[in-house]
């Protein structure tokens, strides 16, 4: 038995279908109602907790062999900040984990993940990662970079105030660096720890072969959309504090600070990450936004690219 934690979160959802597909037995771990409810009708085994619930913890760990600890954060809210959500939440987890015997960890982190206070949300991913190696549990612990796909925090927002706004905002002067990542490819990469232990022991960076930067997307979004927003640069110290502002007032921001440290960060690896460690190239950003924002294409173009893009995995380079 597989337990996904956060599971009715983006990259839950894709990885409950893959494993559903694969005919493995997974039971999801959920916080809200209305994602347990959609879990459930999807023939998926749920528990709906929150990850502080030791005894509930307890019973949803019961016959789990692998864990694939997603639960997670982009912005703190209220009594969720990311400490309290990645640190404490996986130390409380471990611990059941470990009471249940449980046999494999794969907590999913961020690419730059490093004890630096000027970047919080980076900063709870390395303390979380340290929970992990401190549990004593088998563990692999993957570094995606900042990801994209059909209902993500960064590509979607970022089109959406893009189609609305006369102007398109580049937070900071400087070149702000990323490396995104597709995840159908992350999701590829946790089937392959998960079917074979690749990777087990181990800190696994992975990223997406283009290194881009912010402004580089909004020009590859603008191109897509067929629009010329006059940029606007904003000092970073502006753009964070906007960013808390909207944090609070929309319910899906059109940038996080989770995301905004990401970017900050400039955190990028080896081109060839994915490939050295897993074997396969992962879908390039410029494919990924054509992908997207295909709803703007003839039906006959979308459909071809839709079947690419939602290939449920990649073959292996030899």
């Amino acid at each position: 038995m597989i337990l996904v934690t956060g599971a009715g979160g983006f990259v839950g959802s894709y990885l409950l279908k893959r494993l559903s597909t694969a005919g493995q037995p997974v039971r999801a771990l959920v916080r809200s109602r209305s994602d347990f409810e959609r879990i459930r009708l999807a023939s998926v085994a749920a528990c709906r907790l929150e990850i502080t619930d030791a005894i509930s913890l307890d019973a949803a760990l019961e016959g789990v062999e692998q864990v694939v600890h997603l639960a997670g954060t982009f912005r703190e809210l209220g009594r969720g900040t990311f400490d309290v959500v990645h640190q404490n939440g996986t130390r409380r987890l471990l611990q059941a984990a470990k009471g249940a015997n449980v046999k494999h960890v794969i907590y999913i982190s961020t690419l730059g993940a490093a004890p630096d206070r000027i970047y919080p949300y980076v900063r709870s991913k390395w303390l979380a990662e340290g929970e992990v190696r401190g549990s004593g549990l088998p563990f692999t612990i993957l570094r995606p970079s900042l990801l994209f796909g059909d209902g993500d925090r960064f590509l979607t927002p970022l089109t959406r105030l893009l189609r609305k706004s006369p102007y398109a905002f580049i937070p900071g002067y400087e070149r702000l660096r990323c490396q995104p990542l597709w995840v159908g490819d992350l999701v590829s990469c946790l089937m392959r720890a998960l079917g074979s232990g690749v990777g087990k022991g181990e800190v696994i960076p992975l990223a997406g072969p283009e290194q881009i930067t912010y402004e580089g997307v909004i020009d590859l979004l603008q191109k897509r959309l067929e629009s010329s927003r006059p940029k606007i640069r904003l000092p970073i110290s502006l753009a964070a504090s906007l960013t808390l502002l909207l944090e609070r007032m929309l319910r899906v921001p059109p940038l996080t600070s989770g995301i905004l440290d990401i970017w900050r960060l400039g955190a990028i690896t080896d081109r060839h990450a994915v490939r050295k460690a897993y074997g396969f190239t992962p879908m390039p950003l410029s494919e990924g936004i054509r992908y997207l924002l295909s709803s703007d294409e003839p039906p006959s173009r979308r459909r071809g690219r839709k079947q690419r893009a939602a290939a449920p995995d990649r073959t292996p380079e030899r």
